[in-house]
Protein backbone atom coordinates (compact mmCIF):
# COMPACT_ATOMS: atom_id res chain seq x y z
CA UNK A 1 0.00 0.00 0.00
CA UNK A 2 3.00 2.26 0.81
CA UNK A 3 4.43 1.96 -3.32
CA UNK A 4 0.13 2.85 -4.38
CA UNK A 5 0.12 5.37 -2.14
CA UNK A 6 3.56 7.30 -3.04
CA UNK A 7 2.60 6.19 -7.01
CA UNK A 8 -0.40 7.53 -6.52
CA UNK A 9 1.24 11.06 -4.81
CA UNK A 10 3.31 11.48 -7.73
CA UNK A 11 0.53 11.36 -10.19
CA UNK A 12 -1.51 13.73 -8.32
CA UNK A 13 1.57 16.32 -8.21
CA UNK A 14 2.22 15.43 -12.05
CA UNK A 15 -1.41 16.11 -13.03
CA UNK A 16 -1.36 19.32 -10.71
CA UNK A 17 1.37 21.07 -12.87
CA UNK A 18 -0.07 20.41 -15.80
CA UNK A 19 -3.08 21.57 -15.12
CA UNK A 20 -1.22 25.17 -14.24
CA UNK A 21 -0.05 24.96 -17.31
CA UNK A 22 -3.13 24.64 -19.43
CA UNK A 23 -4.98 27.19 -16.61
CA UNK A 24 -2.12 29.47 -18.16
CA UNK A 25 -2.55 28.88 -21.54
CA UNK A 26 -6.66 29.28 -21.16
CA UNK A 27 -5.63 32.89 -19.30
CA UNK A 28 -3.53 33.97 -22.28
CA UNK A 29 -6.24 33.14 -24.93
CA UNK A 30 -6.78 36.83 -25.90
CA UNK A 31 -3.27 38.18 -25.40
CA UNK A 32 -1.93 39.31 -28.68
CA UNK A 33 0.66 37.15 -29.94
CA UNK A 34 0.71 34.69 -27.29
CA UNK A 35 2.36 31.13 -27.60
CA UNK A 36 0.51 28.16 -25.78
CA UNK A 37 2.99 25.88 -23.52
CA UNK A 38 3.25 22.16 -23.72
CA UNK A 39 3.83 20.02 -20.61
CA UNK A 40 5.95 17.06 -21.16
CA UNK A 41 6.33 14.48 -18.81
CA UNK A 42 8.68 11.02 -17.85
CA UNK A 43 8.29 7.95 -15.95
CA UNK A 44 10.01 7.56 -12.22
CA UNK A 45 12.00 5.09 -11.22
CA UNK A 46 10.84 1.11 -12.43
CA UNK A 47 11.04 -1.49 -9.88
CA UNK A 48 11.13 -5.31 -10.68
CA UNK A 49 8.66 -7.28 -8.38
CA UNK A 50 8.86 -11.28 -8.01
CA UNK A 51 5.79 -12.75 -9.15
CA UNK A 52 4.18 -16.26 -9.04
CA UNK A 53 6.75 -18.67 -11.27
CA UNK A 54 9.85 -16.90 -10.63
CA UNK A 55 8.34 -14.07 -13.11
CA UNK A 56 9.17 -10.37 -12.67
CA UNK A 57 6.54 -7.58 -13.09
CA UNK A 58 7.82 -4.37 -13.71
CA UNK A 59 6.18 -1.45 -11.19
CA UNK A 60 6.79 2.31 -11.60
CA UNK A 61 6.79 5.17 -9.02
CA UNK A 62 4.51 7.34 -11.23
CA UNK A 63 5.69 10.43 -13.14
CA UNK A 64 6.93 14.02 -13.12
CA UNK A 65 6.49 16.97 -14.92
CA UNK A 66 10.07 16.94 -16.88
CA UNK A 67 9.87 20.64 -18.77
CA UNK A 68 7.47 23.06 -20.14
CA UNK A 69 8.14 23.84 -23.85
CA UNK A 70 6.76 26.61 -26.04
CA UNK A 71 4.56 25.76 -29.28
CA UNK A 72 5.78 28.37 -31.83
CA UNK A 73 3.08 28.15 -34.31
CA UNK A 74 1.71 31.26 -35.90
CA UNK A 75 -1.84 32.14 -34.81
CA UNK A 76 -3.99 34.07 -36.94
CA UNK A 77 -4.20 38.04 -37.97
CA UNK A 78 -7.01 40.22 -37.97
CA UNK A 79 -6.71 43.72 -38.40
CA UNK A 80 -6.82 46.83 -36.05
CA UNK A 81 -5.29 49.64 -38.16
CA UNK A 82 -3.80 50.81 -35.15
CA UNK A 83 -0.01 52.86 -36.85
CA UNK A 84 1.67 51.05 -33.52
CA UNK A 85 0.47 47.75 -34.02
CA UNK A 86 2.26 44.90 -35.94
CA UNK A 87 2.05 41.29 -37.15
CA UNK A 88 4.69 39.05 -38.19
CA UNK A 89 3.76 35.85 -40.76
CA UNK A 90 6.90 33.93 -40.34
CA UNK A 91 9.44 32.70 -38.00
CA UNK A 92 10.25 35.83 -36.58
CA UNK A 93 10.11 37.98 -33.37
CA UNK A 94 10.18 41.78 -32.95
CA UNK A 95 13.17 42.67 -30.51
CA UNK A 96 12.19 44.67 -26.77
CA UNK A 97 15.05 46.24 -25.07
CA UNK A 98 15.21 46.46 -21.31
CA UNK A 99 18.01 48.43 -19.78
CA UNK A 100 20.99 46.75 -21.22
CA UNK A 101 19.21 43.00 -22.21
CA UNK A 102 16.75 42.18 -25.16
CA UNK A 103 14.12 40.30 -25.41
CA UNK A 104 11.17 38.38 -28.01
CA UNK A 105 8.19 39.03 -28.25
CA UNK A 106 5.28 38.09 -31.17
CA UNK A 107 2.85 40.57 -29.44
CA UNK A 108 2.94 43.38 -31.64
CA UNK A 109 0.42 45.71 -29.68
CA UNK A 110 3.05 48.91 -29.42
CA UNK A 111 2.56 51.88 -27.47
CA UNK A 112 3.50 55.41 -28.25
CA UNK A 113 5.20 56.82 -24.65
CA UNK A 114 7.00 59.72 -24.19
CA UNK A 115 10.26 59.42 -22.36
CA UNK A 116 12.72 62.30 -21.69
CA UNK A 117 10.83 64.65 -24.37
CA UNK A 118 10.60 61.61 -27.14
CA UNK A 119 8.16 59.32 -28.09
CA UNK A 120 9.21 56.10 -28.52
CA UNK A 121 7.56 52.92 -29.42
CA UNK A 122 7.63 51.29 -26.56
CA UNK A 123 6.03 47.32 -25.24
CA UNK A 124 5.22 46.21 -21.90
CA UNK A 125 7.93 49.12 -20.91
CA UNK A 126 10.74 48.14 -22.91
CA UNK A 127 11.92 49.81 -26.23
CA UNK A 128 10.90 48.28 -29.24
CA UNK A 129 13.79 47.77 -31.93
CA UNK A 130 14.36 48.69 -35.73
CA UNK A 131 16.29 46.71 -38.10
CA UNK A 132 19.60 48.33 -36.69
CA UNK A 133 18.99 46.98 -32.99
CA UNK A 134 18.30 51.40 -31.87
CA UNK A 135 14.77 51.85 -30.15
CA UNK A 136 12.85 53.76 -32.25
CA UNK A 137 11.42 57.22 -32.02
CA UNK A 138 8.33 58.59 -33.33
CA UNK A 139 8.17 61.91 -35.31
CA UNK A 140 5.38 64.20 -34.11
CA UNK A 141 3.07 65.58 -36.66
CA UNK A 142 4.86 68.41 -37.43
CA UNK A 143 7.62 66.67 -39.13
CA UNK A 144 7.98 67.53 -42.62
CA UNK A 145 7.44 63.30 -42.87
CA UNK A 146 7.29 61.13 -40.38
CA UNK A 147 10.38 59.58 -38.65
CA UNK A 148 8.28 56.49 -37.42
CA UNK A 149 7.97 55.16 -40.95
CA UNK A 150 11.25 55.91 -42.13
CA UNK A 151 12.75 53.80 -38.78
CA UNK A 152 12.12 50.54 -39.58
CA UNK A 153 10.64 48.15 -37.02
CA UNK A 154 13.32 44.86 -37.11
CA UNK A 155 12.03 41.23 -37.54
CA UNK A 156 14.73 39.22 -35.67
CA UNK A 157 14.98 35.17 -36.68
CA UNK A 158 16.89 32.52 -34.21
CA UNK A 159 18.40 29.18 -36.08
CA UNK A 160 16.43 27.52 -33.29
CA UNK A 161 13.64 28.75 -31.27
CA UNK A 162 13.90 26.17 -28.60
CA UNK A 163 16.73 28.68 -27.57
CA UNK A 164 14.54 30.95 -26.08
CA UNK A 165 13.05 30.24 -22.54
CA UNK A 166 9.54 32.59 -21.79
CA UNK A 167 10.07 35.18 -18.90
CA UNK A 168 6.45 36.51 -18.92
CA UNK A 169 4.70 39.17 -19.59
CA UNK A 170 4.74 37.66 -23.13
CA UNK A 171 8.36 38.07 -23.70
CA UNK A 172 11.05 35.62 -24.40
CA UNK A 173 14.95 35.11 -23.78
CA UNK A 174 18.26 33.37 -24.73
CA UNK A 175 18.24 30.74 -22.71
CA UNK A 176 21.40 28.79 -24.77
CA UNK A 177 24.60 31.00 -24.47
CA UNK A 178 25.69 29.48 -27.17
CA UNK A 179 22.75 31.21 -29.68
CA UNK A 180 22.47 33.78 -31.93
CA UNK A 181 19.96 36.14 -33.18
CA UNK A 182 20.21 37.80 -36.62
CA UNK A 183 18.02 40.48 -38.45
CA UNK A 184 15.48 38.80 -41.23
CA UNK A 185 16.29 39.84 -44.92
CA UNK A 186 13.15 37.99 -45.83
CA UNK A 187 10.54 38.83 -43.38
CA UNK A 188 8.57 42.58 -42.79
CA UNK A 189 6.42 43.54 -40.22
CA UNK A 190 3.05 44.22 -41.59
CA UNK A 191 1.10 47.43 -40.10
CA UNK A 192 -2.35 47.65 -38.98
CA UNK A 193 -2.35 44.22 -37.49
CA UNK A 194 -2.40 41.66 -34.53
CA UNK A 195 -1.74 38.06 -34.29
CA UNK A 196 -4.19 36.02 -31.90
CA UNK A 197 -2.82 33.54 -29.43
CA UNK A 198 -2.10 30.16 -30.81
CA UNK A 199 -3.98 29.00 -27.81
CA UNK A 200 -7.35 26.64 -28.88
CA UNK A 201 -10.17 26.90 -26.64
CA UNK A 202 -11.96 24.00 -27.05
CA UNK A 203 -8.75 21.67 -26.81
CA UNK A 204 -7.24 23.22 -23.82
CA UNK A 205 -10.65 22.36 -22.41
CA UNK A 206 -11.00 18.78 -22.87
CA UNK A 207 -7.23 18.48 -21.52
CA UNK A 208 -8.07 19.71 -18.41
CA UNK A 209 -11.02 17.58 -17.67
CA UNK A 210 -9.64 15.09 -19.01
CA UNK A 211 -6.54 15.48 -16.46
CA UNK A 212 -9.08 16.64 -13.84
CA UNK A 213 -10.26 13.40 -13.92
CA UNK A 214 -6.82 11.66 -13.53
CA UNK A 215 -6.28 13.87 -10.66
CA UNK A 216 -9.36 12.67 -8.57
CA UNK A 217 -8.35 8.76 -9.74
CA UNK A 218 -5.16 9.79 -8.28
CA UNK A 219 -6.62 11.26 -4.98
CA UNK A 220 -9.37 8.71 -4.56
CA UNK A 221 -6.12 5.92 -4.68
CA UNK A 222 -4.60 7.95 -1.89
CA UNK A 223 -7.46 8.30 0.56
CA UNK A 224 -8.05 4.24 0.13
CA UNK A 225 -4.25 3.38 0.68
CA UNK A 226 -4.51 5.62 3.27
CA UNK A 227 -7.71 4.01 4.60
CA UNK A 228 -5.97 0.21 4.07
CA UNK A 229 -2.56 1.16 6.19
CA UNK A 230 -5.34 2.13 9.05
CA UNK A 231 -7.02 -1.02 8.80
CA UNK A 232 -3.83 -2.53 9.51
CA UNK A 233 -2.57 -0.94 12.00
CA UNK A 234 -5.69 -1.42 13.69
CA UNK A 235 -5.40 -5.15 13.51
CA UNK A 236 -1.55 -4.96 14.64
CA UNK A 237 -2.97 -3.13 17.54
Amino acid sequence: MIRAYYTATNGATSNQNYLDVLSNNIANVQTVGYKKSKAEFSDLLYSNIKGAGDSDTRVGSGSKLSKVDTVFNQGSFYFTGQETDFAIEGDGFFAVQFEDNTYFTRGGEFKETNVDGENYLMYQGGYVLDENEEPIIIGNEYDEYNEYEEQKVGVFTLENNSDLRAVGNNLFEIANEDAEYNLSENLKPIKGFLESSSVEMSEEMVKMLQIQRAFQLNSKVIQTSDEIEQTINSLRG
